[in-house]
């Protein structure tokens, strides 16, 4: 069974993080190399970190998550690396044993990554530049890549958000690979935090700007606008879909690298 790493980005992350290595070392296929990317904690978080592990201090006056990977990239020792939130955790023992059987079977297979839909065990399907929508490619919440791949093509640090997608276009359209979407590994994200609207809306322009065009169409904004008077959609809903409206508008016709106020 191949080695691989685990990357984490840490910030002020104790009252999760505990869980996410627990269910790290309950893994079948453990892991064989620690790094975090600690960018500033107060609270004992990175006291938490497994004896041997490689803890970083982000280096930056500002942060970008992009940059702070990569930094934490340069560490790894194994074929393989999980990238994973510090508020993520995987219930099914045998989640890591089944991605990088999934990794070593295929060779056009060039990651992976666990969604949150269940299954008795572990599957998946393949997404390619055929059926890549812009939001379903690599999740850095709990994603498995081949080193090699990280090592030639690092995540931009331009990319605001959502740089996972922006990766995974490159994977997928300039390198014709394709990547392994996991159901029923037990993913559970657990961020007290949420996802803010704020945050939702910058994944949305951030996707449609560097990641796939399709998503700031004409035929989408159509979608969008709908959404906003849709009878059943939720006041929450309502008001995303009618800020993410103007803004999509504003992407499009002001020129591809157009930045939001929301960014």
């Amino acid at each position: 069974m191949a080695r691989y790493s685990v990357l984490i980005r840490t910030y002020n992350s104790a009252a999760t993080l505990a869980e996410t290595l627990r269910s790290l070392s309950a893994q079948v296929v453990p892991p064989s190399q620690f790094i975090f990317v600690d960018s500033g904690s107060t609270d004992d978080c990175l006291a938490l970190a497994p004896e041997g592990a490689i803890i970083h201090r982000y280096v930056g006056k500002e942060f970008n998550y992009s940059s702070a990977l990569n930094q934490g990239i340069a560490y790894i020792d194994c074929d393989f690396c999980l990238v994973i939130s510090s508020h993520t955790s995987m219930q099914h023992a045998e989640a890591m044993a089944y991605a990088l059987d999934t990794l070593a079977a295929d060779p056009t297979v060039g990651a992976a990554y666990f969604c949150g839909e269940v299954a008795p065990a572990p599957t998946h399907r393949l997404i390619d530049r055929k059926n890549f929508s812009g939001f379903n490619g690599m999740w850095n919440t709990c994603g498995v890549y081949r080193t090699t791949l990280l090592h030639r093509r690092p995540f931009r640090p331009e990319v605001p958000i959502a740089e996972d997608q922006e990766w995974s276009r490159w994977l997928l359209e300039e390198e014709g690979m394709k990547i392994a979407r996991i159901s029923g590994g037990g993913m559970k994200y657990d961020n007290p935090r949420g996802l803010p609207l704020r945050k939702w809306l910058r994944e949305h322009l951030s996707v449609a700007t560097f990641a796939k065009a399709e998503a700031k169409s004409w035929k989408m904004i159509a979608r969008v606008a709908y959404r906003v008077i849709k009878p059943s959609a939720s006041l929450r809903d309502r008001y995303f879909n009618f800020v993410l409206f103007f803004n999509l508008i504003a992407c499009r016709i002001r020129n591809p690298r157009f930045k939001s106020r929301y960014w």
